[in-house]
């Protein structure tokens, strides 16, 4: 039984077993994406971030006291 059309678009609606089975599979993919690697939380993301911007503030008001100092 074939349920698909030439263009292998479903012609039964739900109940086609080719459509039940691509949405198996990416069901499956997308539950074991192990191999995508971990994604990591993005609230960490952002508190690196927001470390590194008060690191470079520092390192840059640090060096304007130096130069503003030499200048006297």
């Amino acid at each position: 039984m074939n349920c698909c059309n030439d263009f292998n678009n479903c012609t039964q609606g739900r109940d086609c077993p080719v459509r039940k089975q691509r949405a198996q599979e990416a069901n499956d993919a997308y539950i074991n994406r192990g191999s995508w690697g971990n994604v990591g939380d993005p609230l960490e993301d952002v508190a690196a971030t927001i470390k590194g911007l008060v690191a470079w503030i520092a390192v840059v008001g640090i060096a304007g006291l130096i130069f503003w100092a030499w200048g006297k």
